[in-house]
């Protein structure tokens, strides 16, 4: 990712200096997507992405800092009177009125020292933060990440990058890592916000993961008051010849068991291949899909993927992704 840097020294009414970085990215995506069953099955897609990261570091080493983005992707519709976008699924088709796409998200800010690291407001969550719960990203756009062991963030606590304005949902995080031991507590209360089907009620969530002779083996738990959230989560990955594998199993509450495994490997220079299989109990399909990326160079890549979903339809996708 090519980053624009800005490390300004601030002149302010007191004596003193403070040096702060400001850090931009992000990347652009435009393609097609097929999705059999929808009213047009066939039809663009695109998103914009920007992220904007600032730190500050107090004298005692201390870093503090924010995280926000601005993103857009072309299934939002206008809403209100302030014509802001309201957020759909490109899969479902389904608007979320909760979830508004111009402007800045809601915000996470962290205080890092060493390897421990305490997030507050739009915070990543534990779980959906775990070393293998999003070992591969399919085809151009995730083809709706049916392949993820919390479903996607659903049942978990999750940084939402279309959220809704500066506010978003307010948690607490607690992140540390040390040598191949890493870990990660967090507490999020819901707010019950119509359109959305969430329920109000607390998620308590933590993980713990070590790294050894090349595996990465990770355990979550969750105490939550939604009776679909994930309870538990296990993943294992590692590497077995040129194939980069993840094993993982959830237990995801009323939605029942779901097991999954990924493989990655590359073709070539410059070309990577990745397959998902996907099996949860509350699904009426299960999920298997193959992906391509190739890589044109300078962060540009020809990317798509196929996939049977969870209600056994064919999704695909094919685009172009530039990071920036």
């Amino acid at each position: 990712m090519k980053k624009v840097l800005f490390a300004t020294t601030a002149l302010v009414a007191t004596a003193g200096v403070a040096a702060a970085d400001v850090t931009f990215g992000g990347y652009g995506r435009f393609g097609i997507i097929h999705v059999e069953g929808a009213p047009n099955e066939t039809t663009i897609t695109s998103r914009f992405r920007l992220q904007i990261d600032a730190t500050a570091e107090s004298d005692s080493g201390i870093v503090f800092g924010a995280r926000a983005r601005i993103q857009q992707d072309n299934d939002g519709i206008a809403g209100d009177a302030n014509l802001v976008g309201e957020d759909a699924s490109s899969i479902s088709g389904i608007y979320r009125s909760d979830r508004f796409e111009n402007g800045i998200n809601g915000v996470r800010f962290f205080a890092r020292s060493g390897g421990l690291e305490v997030g507050v407001g739009n915070i990543f969550g534990a779980i959906d933060s775990m070393p293998g719960m999003y070992p591969v990203e399919l085809g151009l756009t995730g083809l709706s990440y049916d392949y993820i062991l919390n479903g996607a963030g659903a049942f978990s606590s999750t940084y939402d990058s279309d959220g809704n304005g500066a506010a978003g949902r307010n948690g607490v995080e607690i992140m540390y890592s040390m040598g191949d031991l890493s870990a990660h507590l967090s507490y999020q209360e819901l707010d019950t916000v119509p359109g959305n089907g969430i329920m109000d009620g607390d998620r308590i969530e933590g993980y713990i993961a070590y790294t050894f002779s090349g595996w990465t083996v990770a355990l979550g738990l969750q105490d939550s008051d939604i009776a679909t959230d994930t309870e538990l989560a296990l993943t294992v990955g590692g590497s077995v010849g040129i194939a980069d594998l993840t094993f993982g199993y959830a237990d995801n509450g009323t939605q029942g068991d779901a097991f999954a495994i990924t493989a990655a490997f590359d073709v070539g220079a410059a070309t990577r291949v990745t397959v998902v299989v996907l099996d949860q109990e509350n699904y009426a399909d299960t999920v298997y899909g193959v992906g391509v990326n190739h890589d044109l160079g300078g962060g540009t890549s020809i990317r798509g993927g196929i996939q049977n979903n969870n209600a056994g339809n064919t999704v695909a996708d094919l685009g172009v992704r530039f990071n920036f």
